[in-house]
C-alpha cells in the first residue's frame, strides 16, 4: 500500500533512528523513510516487528537513541526535530499530527466514558475551567455518529458497549476532526468485518487526497 497523489511534498523526513526496549534490546535498528503530503505510506511486517514503536517514536510517546524525526511545517517550511519532544511540546509547535493507536481502548479512548467525553480528551486538554463548554464536542460526536453510520443509542453512551467496528470509528474520526498534517494508524482494521473496514479504508483515502501524510 503506497499510493503516491501527483503533487506531493515531503511532510516527515526519519533519519537512522534506533531504540531500545527496558531490556536493551534493539526494537528499532537505523529506519530512514520519508512521508509525503497526498500519501499513504505502508509499513509492513508481522506482529512485533517495531511498527508500534516507530509510530509511538514518531508521537513523542518514546524517544529513539539516536537518529532525527523531522516534520517539515507546511505553512512555514520550517524543519522541526521532534525526536526527544513529548507529545504536548510536539502539539505547541504547532505539529498536527494524530495518532491512531493500536490499543483502542485504553491509549485511544477510555471507555467507561462516553463518545462527548472522549471527544473532549482530543480537543480540550488545555481546558483551564472545570466547566469546559460541552457544545462542540457533543456536535463532533453527533457528526461522527451520522457521517460514520456508528451504531450507538447516543452520545452519551460509553465507548465499552459498543462493538469494535464502531469504536475504531470513533477513534477515526476523532483525529481526522483535528485536521492533521500527519495521520498514522496502527492496524486500524484489525478484527473489523467488512463495511467498517472499508469505511475505515476510505477515510484514509480521503485524507491522503486532501493532503495529507499517512502512515499505515
Amino acid at each position: 500500500l503506497h499510493r503516491l497523489s501527483s503533487s506531493t511534498t515531503m511532510r516527515l523526513l526519519v533519519k537512522n533512528i534506533t531504540s531500545r526496549n527496558p531490556d536493551g534490546i534493539k526494537v528499532l535498528d537505523n529506519i530512514s523513510f520519508t512521508a509525503h503530503s497526498g500519501e499513504i505510506l505502508g509499513i509492513a511486517g508481522i506482529a512485533g516487528s517495531g511498527q508500534r514503536e516507530l509510530l509511538e517514536s514518531i508521537a513523542g510517546l518514546s524517544h529513539p537513541t539516536t537518529g532525527e524525526i523531522i516534520y517539515i511545517n507546511p505553512k512555514t517550511g520550517v524543519a522541526e526535530n521532534l525526536r526527544d519532544k513529548n507529545p504536548i511540546q510536539i502539539r505547541e509547535l504547532g505539529v498536527r499530527l494524530s495518532f491512531v493507536p493500536e490499543d483502542r481502548l485504553g491509549m485511544g479512548l477510555v471507555g467507561n466514558m462516553d463518545l462527548v467525553d472522549n471527544m473532549m480528551l482530543r480537543s480540550y486538554s488545555k481546558g483551564k475551567s472545570l466547566f469546559v463548554d460541552r457544545k462542540k464536542p457533543k456536535n463532533l460526536a453527533e457528526k461522527i455518529i451520522k457521517e460514520l453510520e456508528v451504531s450507538t443509542p447516543g452520545t452519551h453512551t460509553p465507548v465499552r458497549r459498543l462493538s469494535g467496528g464502531n469504536v475504531q470509528k470513533v477513534l477515526v474520526g476523532r483525529e481526522i476532526a483535528a485536521s492533521p498534517t500527519v495521520l498514522m494508524a496502527a492496524y486500524p482494521v484489525r478484527g473489523l468485518d467488512i463495511n467498517s473496514s472499508y469505511t475505515i479504508y476510505n477515510l484514509l483515502t480521503k485524507q491522503k487526497e486532501e493532503g495529507v501524510a499517512v502512515i499505515f
